[in-house]
């Protein structure tokens, strides 16, 4: 994958030290939330990959079962997680620090991941796994992997944030999957 490195990062130690407790906390409420129907947690963005900025937000997958067909509806679920986390003494400390406390998370299916959607292309550089329940994700995300390495695939740091190439060999009439 060009000179980017492909890794995928475990654990919530791998965060901005300043944002762990929020997440820590975050991940708890989610897991009671969803109960069995969680599948995966798994952080990325800036707070990842150590880029956070006080304006940042933690950015979040989830991959759960049995959610609405409509994106909406699926935040709206969520509400309840957000609410507690709201009152939560991670995020008054953080808040305190002057950081953005605001988790903007993507809810997925299993079935809807297994498409691979473009989001997720960051997510085979820089992820924090923090739940995977029979390691879904992680091979989802080494699926991903293979592919773009197939590809000859790169991510290219622009002035303004990054972009994929995903094959810099593709005639203008070829559809190119991950």
């Amino acid at each position: 994958m060009g000179s980017t490195g492909m890794h995928t990062i475990h654990g919530e130690q791998q965060l901005q030290p300043e944002y762990r407790e929020l997440a820590r906390e975050y991940a708890r409420a989610v897991k009671e939330f969803f109960g069995d129907r969680l599948r995966s947690i798994c952080f990325f963005g800036s707070v990842v990959r150590g880029e956070a900025t006080p304006e940042s937000d933690l950015d979040v997958l989830i991959v759960a079962e049995k959610l609405p067909k409509d994106i909406g509806l699926r935040v709206r679920e969520i509400l309840p997680v957000h609410e507690e986390l709201v009152h939560s003494e991670a995020y008054r400390r953080l808040r305190s620090l002057r950081r953005s406390a605001f988790v903007s998370e993507i809810i997925l299916t299993p079935e809807e991941v297994r498409t691979h959607p473009p989001i997720m292309l960051d997510m085979t550089q820089d992820a924090s796994i923090v739940y995977d329940k029979d390691g879904f994700l992680k091979s989802v995300l080494d699926d991903m992997r293979r592919r773009l390495n197939e590809l000859g695939a790169r991510k290219v740091q622009a002035k303004k944030g990054y972009y994929w190439v995903l094959k810099p060999d593709a005639r203008l009439d070829e559809v190119v999957e991950v």
